[in-house]
């Protein structure tokens, strides 16, 4: 695993464990079911919503949000 998957891993780690909105909690529950149900990995299909947003915009702004603020 290089150091970028680990950095990445351990970001949305941080960022499922801190958010406290019901809404984000729900989509990472959708995206928590749905990975298992494809046999991917829960981080997989992280990377897959960030990059194609359709119907998660809310959960991608927020997380793009987080990380520009943990950069600064």
């Amino acid at each position: 695993m290089s150091n970028w998957d680990e950095d990445f891993i351990r970001l949305v780690d941080n960022f499922v464990a801190e958010t406290k909105d019901p809404k984000i909690l729900d989509e990472i529950s959708q995206l928590d079911r749905e990975s298992r149900l494809l046999g991917i990995s829960f981080y997989d299909m992280y990377c897959v919503v960030l990059q194609d947003v359709t119907g998660h915009q809310h959960l991608v702004a927020e997380f793009k949000t987080y990380t520009s603020l943990k950069k600064s």
